[in-house]
């Protein structure tokens, strides 16, 4: 019997959360390309936000195997890094086609939706945890 290290353990949880996630990707695209662009909203947007959810899922056994200072350095550069990378393309798409236009306003949408999913998200971490500190 064969005991792993630490580093492979999480070499292997990581490699098998991106070949989970890459897969997830490919049966996306499939599914968003079942018929005619919003001919069948709800049930493409359904299909996606079930495979977005399994990609996440895939990606919990490599996350719980990390340690307090690996979580809080993937957080703070999914937050300081997404975030500012996201602001920056959107500058960059309002720079070059306006305010007004498609991509313009599909980006604002997006950070938009980001914004709703940290409220949401950051409200069930505060009620978790009983509140605010006395």
């Amino acid at each position: 019997m064969s005991v792993q290290s630490y580093r492979s353990r999480m070499r292997i949880a990581l490699a098998l959360a991106l070949v989970a996630a890459i897969a997830a990707g490919f049966i996306g695209s499939r599914v968003a390309h079942a018929g005619e662009p919003g001919a069948n909203f709800w049930l493409v947007y359904a299909g996606l936000l079930a495979v977005a959810a399994l990609a996440f899922a895939a990606t919990v056994p490599w996350w719980r195997k990390l340690d307090d200072m690996q979580r809080t350095g993937h957080l703070v550069s999914w937050y300081w890094g997404g975030m500012a990378g996201g602001v920056a393309v959107m500058m960059a798409l309002v720079a070059g086609t306006g305010a007004q236009s498609d991509l313009s306003q599909g980006a604002l949408y997006t950070v938009l939706g980001q914004a709703v999913g940290f409220l949401l998200f950051f409200g069930g971490w505060r009620l978790r945890r009983g509140g605010p500190a006395a």
